[in-house]
């Protein structure tokens, strides 16, 4: 080779900023290379089934290559140098002779040959770093996807590409998404590949590369490849933690000899990456799904807690409270916020009457037998009164039946026991007055009873046998009370047939109201046609029995105001009754109605005269009255 003095020292010029630059690097590389021995042969020396981490041991065993490479090179440079500083000074004498080889022509040549295989392999090794920072940046499955697409198809410079997953409940080979070169998802019928190459690969676990698959014998056969004109193809097998998980296909229908087998290491290591990624976003997505139904279960039985009627309390093993539901809160009085995550004795110490820290105390040891331990409770809870608990406590146990917790039931009986109570005071006091079936009603709505006693209208009914007096001399008296209570026997039966509620015998009369204690629209009706059910049952009384004594009613029917409700002695003898000028006017009616005769006060007789028949009689002067009252007499019912 013929070379000029100027241009050997400018070869020599260049040889020796080479020789920096190769020293530097070598100086890098080398240190780099002791960082990734001392992760993978320490770190991760026990983890060397996982992908990355062949991919790091990998990578090391190429930095040590180039590090002895490059110390080689670095030898053949100053080897090249030395002698080139004993030529310069014959190439500058022998200018004008004719041209000469350079003995290290050769050596240069091999030296940019390595340099430009170090500067490819150092960008396929920051590719790789590259692809794996962008597909760990994020675990959402369908990001992870898109990621994986537009990455391969820009390292491998691919038209299209194709990814499929298998399925785990099925374990077949799915469509799950395809990418073209301008990062545009298309759907599968418009992605036509060559299935039966993925299926190979999937099943073969190995990468596939065709230069012209229009060419290739083992793929010319395949109808699809010939169809769709696909002329490169490149497709590799996804594989994590042993399982092969899918593939990735790419491939061209422009340009053949596309791909090269450096295309298919490239894509085989970026599909060890990618599927780790995949792997980690499904279980990712596995675990958020877990998570929400576990969150949404949590919900549900928070709102099945929040909706019982019954208190609910739950703690760990050790005692402390996981659950304090609204009605346990409500029914103690206790603030839950401030229960859960404390102690239960703790807790529980702020209502001692309730005994609740003795009962969990207890059932720590009958629960070791298997038994629930139940106890009822009446005490006074400050800012509830009195109320009337039963308690339920069991074992809270895993699927090994060790004991994990306790769940303590709180039923509140009080208001049943007030209504019992309630119930049994009405009873009590209703049910030598009324029909059976007005106390079941009163029962059923206690809140329209005023015991206390209360003003309203009131319809009253007196009835008072004639000639008493003359007759109890005539008669001994066991024999007229006989009588009396056979009379009044038949009497109460057609006022308890109106509803009417009994409220007193006083001697040979009785008394009775209507529109108390429950309210009837009609209580005057109800009272005129009970006293005319009461004189034609007497009637028939006399009838049927010729051998009884005939006896003669007196009745008087009024309509006004009157105080009903109970009187009496507290806790001894009390009389639900009416007072009032109602009741008065009533009486002094049947004091002077004659035989049989029942006499309507004009109040009353506005309130029925559509259906009675009734004559006006004289106005009434009767005592303790100013103005006389204008009284009418019934005559009959009008037939409906």
């Amino acid at each position: 080779m013929t070379v000029s003095p100027d241009i050997a020292s400018k070869v020599h010029n260049d040889l020796r900023m080479i020789g920096d630059k190769l020293v530097r690097i070598s100086r890098s590389l080398h240190e780099h290379t002791h960082k990734l021995e001392v992760a993978v042969e320490g770190t991760y020396a026990g983890e060397r089934a996982d992908p990355r981490v062949r991919l790091l041991s990998d990578t090391l065993h190429i930095s040590r290559l180039a590090d002895l490479e490059l110390g080689q090179l670095n030898q053949s440079v100053q080897r090249v140098l030395n002698l080139l500083q004993g030529q310069v000074a014959k190439v500058a004498q022998a200018a004008s002779s004719p041209p000469f080889q350079l003995p290290f022509e050769r050596e240069r040549e091999a030296l940019t040959t390595s340099i430009t295989a170090l500067k490819r392999e150092r960008n396929e090794l920051e590719t790789l770093y590259s692809i794996a920072r962008v597909l760990n940046s994020t675990l959402e499955f369908d990001e992870v996807l898109r990621l994986v697409m537009d990455q391969v198809i820009s390292v491998v410079n691919a038209e299209r590409g194709f990814l499929m997953l298998v399925n785990p409940a099925t374990n077949e080979l799915e469509f799950t998404i395809a990418r073209d070169k301008r990062m545009r998802t298309t759907d599968e019928s418009a992605f036509k590949i060559s299935r039966s190459t993925v299926n190979r690969v999937v099943s073969t676990r190995e990468p596939l590369l065709t230069d012209d698959a229009q060419i290739d014998a083992a793929l010319k056969a395949q109808e699809s490849v010939m169809a769709y004109g696909i002329r490169s193809i490149m497709c590799a097998p996804l594989v994590v933690r042993d399982n092969c998980i899918g593939a990735v296909y790419v491939d061209s229908r422009i340009n053949a000899n596309l791909f090269v087998p450096k295309h298919r290491e490239l894509l085989l290591a970026f599909c060890n990456q990618a599927a780790i990624a995949i792997d980690n976003a499904r279980l990712f997505a596995d675990l958020t799904k877990t998570i929400r139904k576990v969150n949404e279960d949590k919900q549900y039985m928070d709102n099945i807690f929040a909706s019982i009627a019954n208190g609910v309390i739950t703690t760990d093993s050790s005692g402390i409270v996981t659950t304090f539901n609204d009605a346990a809160a409500k029914i103690l009085l206790i603030d839950p916020k401030s229960a859960v995550g404390r102690h239960c004795q703790e807790v529980f110490s702020e209502r001692p009457q309730v005994g609740l820290a003795e009962l969990l105390q207890n059932a720590r040891i009958y629960h070791e037998h298997g038994t629930m331990v139940t106890n009822s409770v009446d005490c006074v809870i400050p800012g509830a009164g009195e109320v009337s608990l039963n308690l339920y406590v069991s074992a809270l146990r895993d699927t090994q039946n060790a004991l994990i917790g306790t769940a303590l039931v709180i039923d509140d009986r009080t208001e049943i026991r007030r209504s019992e109570a309630q119930a049994k005071e009405i009873r009590r006091i209703f049910e030598r007055y009324v029909h059976p079936k007005v106390v079941q009603q009163l029962i059923k709505d206690p809140m329209a009873l005023n015991l206390g006693g209360e003003t309203k209208e009131i319809s009253v009914v007196f009835a008072d046998i004639r000639g008493y007096t003359r007759l109890s001399e005539r008669l001994a008296p066991e024999k007229m009370m006989n009588l009396l209570n056979s009379y009044l026997e038949i009497m109460v039966k057609e006022i308890w047939d109106e509803e009417g509620t009994l409220t007193a015998f006083i001697g040979d009369a009785l008394m009775a109201i209507f529109n108390a204690p429950l309210p009837q629209d009609d209580h005057a009706l109800r009272a005129v046609r009970a006293a005319w059910k009461m004189r034609l049952a007497v009637q028939k009384y006399q009838q049927d029995q010729p051998q009884e004594i005939p006896i003669a009613f007196g009745f008087g029917v009024n309509t006004g105001l009157g105080v009903v409700g109970n009187l009496g002695s507290q806790g001894r003898l009390q009389n639900y009754t009416a007072i009032g000028d109602a009741v008065n006017v009533a009486a002094r009616l049947q004091q002077n109605a004659l035989d049989n005769n029942i006499l309507l006060n004009h109040a009353t007789f506005l309130q029925v005269r559509q259906y009675v028949m009734a004559s006006r009689l004289p106005l009434l002067a009767v005592k303790n009255k100013t103005a006389p009252l204008d009284v009418w007499s019934l005559l009959g019912l009008v037939e409906s």
